[in-house]
């Protein structure tokens, strides 16, 4: 538990380790390659699209489901992680965490058959990522608050990183070894990297008797518990709500991007490889969102910079439904979706931290994300039977279009809090 004297050796190093470097900053860099290797490891989805197409004989709409499943059960599972990690604290939540992604990667080596990955992505992997994901992010909401923006920007880079890097890793470790072997590979790394870095997270500097940002704070800063809702308190109010539903449609938005951009482009006779780069795009261009957005958002206002960001991925959307499928125009699509999802996810859990405090924040953002779970189940799956339906992609994008537009109206509809924690 977060007060327990078992703790009491790791808290007096951490103490002395503050001295020289505000230990927040050490949760910053292990939520990075928690995020990093999580997030990059199902996104690198596309790269096994064609694996899987021709080892299960299966259809763009039975793959997408297999994401989609992992994804909704990855959102879902974050409520409970939320709360868990409330209880015990982060620690062993994301240690055991990346123990489920790990067996859930190697079962997925072996499958034979879709159904089998259906189970693997989604109990293993979907389970493991909302297990490291949700904890990991809130987190950091508590060490700081002046820096909360650019914190949790560099900390999500993480995601935006191993988007750029992992997809590439598994383009050419299946040309190499095949997916099966990719695999077992990428089991070992996330077991290694995730459960390293789990070991580092403290719940909070109260428990190094400091204030965040680094601020001194005296002993008995221990005993006092973060301000905040509880999480039926935060469940009452508008402005949840509000964020809530932005959530859920601009999800399922994204999931529609990360799932069908690359199967769209080789449809326009775009090679694999450079399918895979437009992949790399979104990874690049939401490190630099992530970067460069977290920390413009602390100073023009967390609300309206989120609404903002909204707006922008709606006008993406626009180009990516008019603009015609060559690789320069998907390349400007990619790198403008990207910039601006990277600045929407690191913005998120800080404004839910702005109106809700960190007395339960990661029980309120694993709640908040079981939004994204909707989103994946349905956003990936309803493109790909519009596909299927259509011959055309066409009515796909123009969905996420629109659901990205209402996003941006909800967010418009929410009102600033009367305290901000």
């Amino acid at each position: 538990m977060e007060g327990t004297p078992g703790l009491n050796g790791q808290r007096r190093n951490a103490a002395l380790l503050s001295g020289r470097l505000f230990y927040g900053w050490i949760i910053v860099a292990a939520v990075f390659f928690t995020t990093a290797t999580a997030a990059g490891t199902i996104y690198a989805f596309p790269a096994f699209f064609d694996s899987f197409s021709r080892d299960f004989a299966a259809d763009r709409f039975e793959i997408s489901l297999v994401f989609a499943i992992c994804e909704c059960i990855w959102f879902s599972t974050g409520f409970v992680a939320g709360f868990l990690a409330d209880r015990f604290g982060p620690r062993p939540v994301v240690v055991i965490g990346s123990a489920f992604m790990t067996g859930g990667l190697v079962l997925a080596a072996s499958a034979t058959s879709i159904d089998m990955l259906y189970v693997a992505y989604g109990a293993g992997v979907g389970i493991g990522g909302g297990m490291m994901y949700v904890p990991s992010v809130s987190v950091v909401q508590r060490w700081f608050n002046r820096h909360r923006g650019l914190a949790s920007g560099l900390a999500i880079c993480g995601t935006g990183v191993g988007t750029l890097v992992v997809p590439f890793l598994a383009t050419l470790m299946i040309d190499n070894a095949g997916w099966r072997t990719t695999h077992h590979l990428f089991a070992f790394g996330v077991l290694a990297i995730c459960g390293m870095a789990g070991m580092l997270l403290i719940a909070s500097p109260r428990e190094i008797c400091l204030a965040p940002d680094g601020d001194p704070h005296g002993p008995e800063a221990a005993s006092q518990p973060p301000s905040g809702l509880a999480l039926g308190q935060a469940l009452s109010t508008r402005a949840f709500w509000l964020l809530y539903v932005a959530s859920l449609v601009s999800s399922a938005s994204v999931f529609i991007t990360y799932v069908h951009l690359v199967p769209y482009a080789l449809d326009g006779g775009i090679s694999a490889q450079n399918g895979i780069t437009l992949v790399g795009a979104l990874g690049i261009a939401g490190t630099v969102g992530r970067f460069l957005l977290g920390g413009m958002a602390d100073r023009l206002g967390r609300r309206h910079a989120l609404a903002l960001m909204f707006v922008s991925l709606t006008a993406a959307m626009i180009w990516w439904l008019l603009a015609p499928p060559t690789f320069v125009s998907l390349m400007i699509y990619a790198v403008a979706f990207g910039a601006f999802y990277g600045g929407y996810i690191t913005v998120l859990p800080v404004l839910t931290m702005d109106f809700f405090g960190g007395r339960r924040i990661s029980s309120i953002i694993g709640f908040l994300y079981t939004s994204w779970a909707v989103g994946a189940l349905g956003g990936p799956p309803l493109a790909g039977f519009l596909y299927e339906a259509t011959g055309s992609y066409f009515y796909a994008i123009l969905t996420g279009s629109l659901f990205m537009g209402m996003a941006a109206a909800a967010c418009f509809a929410i009102r600033e809090p009367q305290h901000k924690y």
